[in-house]
């Protein structure tokens, strides 16, 4: 969310910022509840709405963040009425929602704020009766956490956003030198994206073998036109200088720090499980898994896709030889990954189709 769209375009004051905040109380103690209210709105704060039960205050807290209005900070009271309790709130918004909480309650022993604090992972726990001026300065200090973090998180998406554009872009450069391999980068993405979730990988680690699969040819731009696009065989130093490909694109792509974790994929995803592949001629699990899954995503589509010098096979025969390949040129766990999605695509397509079929009988 962008907080600054909250307040006048022209103003760079922080404290205009926090002071646009949104913010949620939730207690049932309505004494509490207006003075808590009355000393945020003295401070400024003109965005607090509030609730006396856990039941409302949940529905009114999801509502503002399906319709991306999220609240900055929350105070919630540990014992409310209802069937949903302060602590059922916490739990439930700590695994969606980074929203900073804080705990008040008339609840005075140590166990439980230690509670609070160490398992709950509270922003703050203050016992009743409140000292207005800490607990002020702490809910202040907590919203200005939150808005530089969110937009730090921000600024670092569109960097992320325009830096996969920008490698998206240094792919297609080589597609046009290859009009056969139009498409052939995404589908090698998708297919490596696919493998390696099956395989474990998940957050940033599967993001970036997809940005792998996006590149791991990107060395071709240092091959000619001429052996890229030739339909007969290719001689023995064609042949070589179409190996050197991998090891191109790790020398142009190794100063670019953002993707130190991909270059020994990108730079070995040729490299054979049996030892004969390039250009290291590693072997089993001294070749990196992610280039063991950028092989088997790219011989695949490479398979399934018409070349300059071969016609496309089937998707039956692509996967007849990828099992026939398998402990040869590939991992055999990887294979049986690529694999196993491919059948689960399959299934939920037959069961869409199924399920289409089944409504538009009804319908007759």
């Amino acid at each position: 969310m962008d907080y600054t769209s909250r307040v006048d375009n022209k103003t760079n004051d922080i404290d205009d910022i926090v002071k646009a905040a949104r913010i949620f109380i939730d207690e049932d103690d309505l004494d509490v509840s207006s003075v808590v209210k009355k000393t945020f709105e003295r401070e400024g704060f003109s965005d607090i709405l509030t609730a006396t039960n856990g039941d409302s205050a949940l529905k009114i807290i999801l509502e503002s963040i399906s319709e991306r209005k999220p609240f900055d900070l929350i105070i919630l009271d540990l014992m409310l009425p209802g069937s949903i309790t302060g602590q059922d709130i916490y739990r439930q918004l700590s695994s969606t929602v980074d929203i900073p909480i804080i705990i008040i309650t008339a609840l005075p022993d140590k166990e439980t704020q230690l509670d609070a604090l160490q398992y709950l992972d509270v922003e703050d726990y203050f016992v009743k009766p409140l000292e207005m001026d800490i607990f002020i300065l702490k809910a202040e200090r907590a919203i200005t956490r939150r808005i530089f973090s969110s937009k730090i998180n921000a600024s670092n998406k569109k960097s992320q956003k325009l830096f996969l554009n920008i490698l998206q872009v240094m792919a297609k450069v080589l597609e046009a030198k290859d009009p056969y391999t139009r498409f052939h980068s995404e589908n090698v993405a998708k297919y490596a994206r696919q493998i390696a979730r099956k395989c474990g990988y998940s957050g940033e680690r599967l993001e970036m073998i997809q940005i792998a699969g996006i590149l791991h040819d990107f060395g071709k731009i240092g091959i000619t036109e001429m052996v890229l696009n030739k339909t007969g065989s290719l001689t023995d130093p064609e042949y070589l200088a179409i190996q050197k490909h991998p090891l191109i694109a790790s020398t142009i792509l190794e100063p670019i720090e953002e993707l130190s974790e991909v270059i020994f994929d990108i730079k070995h995803h040729h490299e054979r499980f049996d030892g004969r592949g390039y250009p290291g001629k590693l072997a089993g699990e001294d070749i990196p898994l992610g280039a063991r899954i950028l092989c088997a995503a790219d011989s695949f589509d490479a398979m399934t896709s018409n070349r300059s010098y071969h016609k496309s096979m089937s998707i039956e025969d692509a996967r007849e030889e990828m099992i026939r390949c398998s402990g040869t040129q590939f991992d055999p766990e990887v294979v049986k990954a690529f694999l196993d999605v491919q059948d689960e695509e399959q299934e939920k397509k037959d069961r869409l189709k199924l399920l289409k079929e089944k409504v538009n009988e009804k319908n007759k």
